[in-house]
């Protein structure tokens, strides 16, 4: 089962940085009611085989662990946002949440539109303009 969570600071989240930790508190008072619902540390994608020889049968999870993590998945009444935090983020970035994107519709049943989203404390010279050229929301806080 994923843990939904209201749209809010919390103390801390699943494998984020102090750095995406402060860009994300920064969105969240600029933005305070963008999302109704948010899950953190979305795990996606396929997991490397394992052999079933060696543990029975059993993964204990461990396919978690190798699985590619969406940083923030909110949504609000017409759409989901795939984000990314990332301090100083480059064009590598854009690659990154597209994949996650795409791997998300892939893998989740939903009847809402999906967007990419990066989150970034810094815009780096042709973010602004390449993100626009691939539908990815860029906002800087």
């Amino acid at each position: 089962m994923r843990d939904i969570f209201k749209f809010e600071k919390r103390p801390n989240y699943p494998h984020m940085s102090v750095a995406d930790t402060a860009i994300w508190h920064r969105f969240i008072d600029k933005y305070p009611s963008i999302f109704s619902a948010v899950q953190y540390d979305f795990h996606i994608g396929d997991a490397p085989p394992f052999n079933t020889l060696m543990d029975d049968g059993e993964d204990k999870n461990q396919d978690m662990l190798y699985r590619l993590r969406i940083d923030v998945v909110g949504e609000d009444k017409d759409k989901i946002s795939i984000i990314e935090l990332k301090p100083s983020a480059g064009v590598n970035t854009i690659g990154q949440v597209e994949s996650y994107k795409t791997l998300y519709q892939r893998d989740e049943e939903t009847k809402k539109p999906v967007v990419a989203v990066i989150v970034t404390d810094k815009e780096n010279p042709n973010m602004a303009y390449l993100c626009k050229q691939k539908g990815v929301f860029l906002i800087v806080v």
